[in-house]
């Protein structure tokens, strides 16, 4: 009977609040445009292999919304931006350029998106600042210091006996020695390659996987991220386990570019760690990311506002300092 009494009070209650609703008008808060970028500095020169797989990393401009704007957001083609180093010397330019997709021949298709001009490759220790300019709209800056590398020591890969020839699963393990005298923060990615260092396709979680099931609470662990979904930017801090070993363990899989049984396709020959050290605006950003998107629309979360290190304007100018990890298949 205790069931049915607490129903019949949850349906009073219910009859209750509608009996009360009411009506009222909000004013949206006033918005002034303002830019905003997106921009991953990294010190890694930018090969056609990497731009594939970092692809959102290349700069990108917009104008921002207001929260009553409907329409889609577009990029801008007519933003001016150049990175400076520490001496205020201007070491990298950017020019428009649009993009067609994985697999695709390069293309205009999106405006809003930028390639760096001189290719230069930033250095760990090293401050930069972005500057971006656009007609109507004030220009914007942001500063970053690149991290040092992280240590990354050697890892293993056991296939499954299971899969078939065009399935690629296993066990991926490797760890980091952090270092002890800093505050540090990490990401991780993973990605196959061929005999040529092409390449093949990138490794994911296989979160279907019984040994990935069950509880964990994952003190001085991390989950590998995927480089163009920023709700699986999975950032690590070595906050309360500093100088300690952070390791990855977990079963992984992937699926080539293209699918399978391409012409001339090789099959995997090296599985690719890359490991970024990340600022701790970077980190701050990708956890902020996470909380938005983890509200989900609740009504009833906390608010969650995307964190920004952009002056005058809205984004982030992020760094990544790669450390890359080849396992012989």
């Amino acid at each position: 009977m205790k069931q049915f009494h607490t129903l019949g009070a949850l349906w009073a209650t219910t009859a209750l609040l509608a009996g009360c609703e009411s009506v009222a008008n909000i004013e949206p808060p006033a918005h002034t445009p303002r830019l905003s970028v997106a921009y991953t500095l990294s010190n890694q020169p930018r090969t056609a292999n990497d731009q594939q797989f970092f692809d959102a990393r290349n700069l990108y401009v917009s104008t921002s919304h207001s929260i009553t704007e409907t329409s889609a957001i577009l990029g801008r083609a007519d933003a001016t931006a150049q990175l400076l180093d520490a001496t205020g010397q201007v070491v990298e330019t950017f020019r428009p350029r649009g993009r067609s997709g994985y697999g695709s021949a390069p293309g205009d298709s999106l405006q809003g998106y930028y390639v760096p001009v001189r290719g230069y490759v930033g250095q760990p220790g090293q401050r930069y600042t972005l500057q971006v300019s656009a007609p109507g709209l004030p220009a914007i800056e942001a500063t970053l210091a690149l991290p040092a590398p992280a240590t990354v020591e050697a890892g293993s890969f056991a296939p499954d006996p299971a899969a078939n020839q065009y399935q690629f699963r296993g066990r991926l393990a490797f760890t980091i020695a952090d270092n002890a005298a800093a505050t540090d923060y990490y990401l991780a990615y993973a990605r196959l390659l061929d005999a040529a260092g092409q390449p093949w396709g990138p490794v994911q979680q296989d979160y279907a996987s019984r040994n990935n099931e069950g509880i964990d609470l994952r003190l001085n662990r991390f989950d590998l991220s995927e480089p163009g979904n920023y709700y699986r930017r999975l950032p690590v801090s070595d906050a309360g386990r500093n100088g300690q070993r952070l390791s990855f363990g977990a079963d992984v899989t992937a699926y080539p570019y293209g699918g399978t049984g391409q012409p001339g396709q090789l099959p995997p020959a090296y599985l690719e760690v890359i490991v970024s050290s990340i600022p701790a605006e970077t980190y701050q950003f990708y956890q902020s990311v996470q909380r938005y998107y983890d509200t989900d629309g609740n009504p009833f979360a906390e608010p969650a506002p995307l964190r920004s290190n952009v002056a005058n304007g809205y984004g982030l100018f992020a760094g990544a300092t790669d450390t890359r990890l080849r396992i012989k298949l």
